[in-house]
């Protein structure tokens, strides 16, 4: 299959996700939503010193805690969703996970970003970035072998990865950025956009944004399945090679 194709089918994929398993989005929708009432409530959206006085509010600041978690988890479960789908295991199902290598890889991973922050005080905050992205470049099958873990592709091993995981970790990595670029643009401006708006339109602009939030995670998931390689799946849904 071509680049574009896995592409197309990862958007197609983000988008079915919605009816063909409701549940995956509401994940990160329902807790986006609980931390939109509590900023309404709190009048962050009066104007923009209310707004910039309120952004790291410890009230607003831990449903932000709990919203971030659930993002995360919304986007690994639409990615389990592609896995398992139509095979006996569930994506609710996390025996089906191999959670060894998931926290190994997502240890190893984290690793990646501290000689930046070690090195920040003498190279500068463009040297850093500059550093990171060299970093996450020379480092992306560990990001193949972290999405490997989460849809349970057994034959992807630590040997085989640093062989055949660099085009997946590089499809994965633009497949989610050209998805996740607008529409966090888009999350970002719903808040501009409400800031000293009526009170009706306030409401309407945060259940807009909690889908687009949904919609952000359910695009990133289908990006980890579709961009690790969606041929992979066989009969009974599970990853093979």
């Amino acid at each position: 299959m071509s680049v574009f194709g896995r592409f197309a089918d990862t958007v197609r994929g983000g988008l079915s996700v919605w009816w063909l398993a409701p549940l995956v989005p509401l994940i990160v929708v329902l807790p986006e939503f609980v931390q939109h009432i509590a900023e309404i409530r709190m009048g962050m959206f009066a104007d923009k010193a209310a707004f910039d006085g309120l952004a790291q509010d410890p009230r607003r600041m831990s449903f932000g805690i709990v919203k971030v978690i659930a993002l995360l988890l919304a986007i690994f479960a639409a990615a389990r969703f592609w896995a398992t789908r139509g095979g006996a295991q569930r994506w609710w199902n996390p025996r089906g996970i191999l959670w060894g290598r998931l926290v190994l890889a997502i240890v190893l991973a984290s690793l990646v970003g501290i000689p930046g922050i070690l090195l920040e005080d003498s190279i500068g905050v463009t040297g850093r970035q500059v550093l990171d992205a060299v970093l996450t470049l020379a480092t992306l099958p560990l990001f193949t072998w972290l999405v490997s873990a989460l849809l349970a592709d057994r034959d992807m091993t630590w040997k085989r990865v640093w062989r055949s995981g660099w085009l997946p970790g590089l499809r994965i990595a633009i497949f989610a950025a050209l998805l996740w670029a607008p529409l966090q643009w888009l999350h970002g401006q719903t808040h501009i956009w409400a800031m000293g708006a009526d009170v009706a339109v306030v409401w309407l602009l945060m259940i807009f944004d909690s889908l687009v939030v949904g919609l952000l995670a359910t695009l990133a998931g289908s990006a980890l399945f579709f961009g690790y390689g969606a041929e992979y799946r066989n009969k009974e849904g599970e990853l093979s090679r």
